[in-house]
């Protein structure tokens, strides 16, 4: 069986793929990435059968060769999809808009292929998208609560499941979304300053800092939210280069780490300007910094500020 599933919610996507298997009751699922791999390496797992003939699923993960963006040759590919595997489900994915409908390879495909696009979320929809995200995993979200993550991010429903997920493991314990906590987590995207927070730091320009701290402040955001986030920031820059050293794209690093093409851009913006040594510093400052903070052993605004200073 042959899947293309393409388009830029990669959220719903993934949950496609994960009920998928649950329909099918598959258990073994092996990822490949176009832009890594040898395509005959994915033609030669899904075309292999083990000895009890068990269901696998087989994902191609960026297969731009769909798109504009680049293009296959490959004698073994065609006859696969000609005659597949009854015993795999083979799965192309790309995180784009739409499919190149001109490729020969792409009406054949397709053709043989259950499709289906995952669609940026509409904004007239996006109370919808975040009642779902949280009843899909059993926690509970008022109505105002709501309102406040649409007003917050209606102008950037790109980041919005990233945004949730912050909530999510803000919230993990009691599992309950309250409009304070949606206030004390989420910045208002058309405010928001933590991206640029996070480049001063990097940068250590101190007088930049303490500009975008106070705007930061001023919004009635906690120290403890922005010591959360910065060290969140500081992570995904870590992860980014050490993927990126180990020659992944963009792409595949957004895809590997589950997180929005144009945040691992920006976390690859600032890789380059710190050692990864000087990253894991700075990420154990911020850990210690809120164990302090937690402990009452200093207070939450000095113990910022503080290490705003010692950069």
């Amino acid at each position: 069986m042959l899947y293309i599933l393409y388009g830029e919610n990669t959220f719903e996507l993934d949950k496609f793929i994960d009920s998928l298997m649950k329909e099918k009751s598959i258990t073994e699922k092996i990822v490949y990435d176009y832009e890594e791999c040898d395509i005959n390496e994915c033609i030669d797992e899904a075309s292999y059968n083990d000895l009890f003939g068990n269901l696998k699923l087989v994902v191609l993960n960026n297969s731009t060769f769909l798109t504009s963006k680049s293009s296959l040759e490959s004698e073994r590919f065609n006859n696969y999809i000609t005659s597949p595997n009854p015993n795999t489900y083979l799965v192309f994915t790309v995180n784009s808009d739409k499919l190149d409908e001109r490729k020969k390879l792409v009406k054949e495909l397709k053709s043989k292929s259950i499709v289906k696009e995952f669609k940026s979320i509409d904004k007239t929809n996006i109370d919808t998208a975040i009642k779902d995200y949280f009843n899909n995993i059993d926690y509970k979200i008022n109505m105002d609560a709501v309102s406040e993550i649409k007003s917050r991010l209606l102008t950037n429903t790109s980041v919005l499941y990233s945004e949730l997920s912050k909530l999510e493991m803000y919230k993990y314990n009691s599992k309950k979304i309250t409009l304070e906590d949606v206030k004390k987590v989420i910045i208002k995207y058309e405010e928001d300053n933590i991206f640029k927070l996070v480049d001063a730091v990097i940068n250590k320009d101190k007088k930049r800092i303490f500009t975008i701290y106070k705007k930061i402040i001023n919004d009635k955001v906690e120290p403890s939210v922005i010591i959360v986030l910065l060290a969140n920031n500081i992570r995904l820059i870590l992860q980014t280069k050490l993927l990126y050293e180990e020659k992944m794209s963009e792409t595949s690093i957004a895809s590997k780490l589950k997180e929005h093409p144009y945040r691992i851009k920006l976390a690859l913006n600032n890789a380059y300007k710190s050692t990864i040594n000087e990253l894991v510093s700075e990420l154990n400052k911020l850990f210690y910094l809120d164990y302090k903070i937690k402990t009452g052993e200093v207070d939450r605004y000095k113990g910022l500020e503080a290490f705003f200073i010692e950069l």
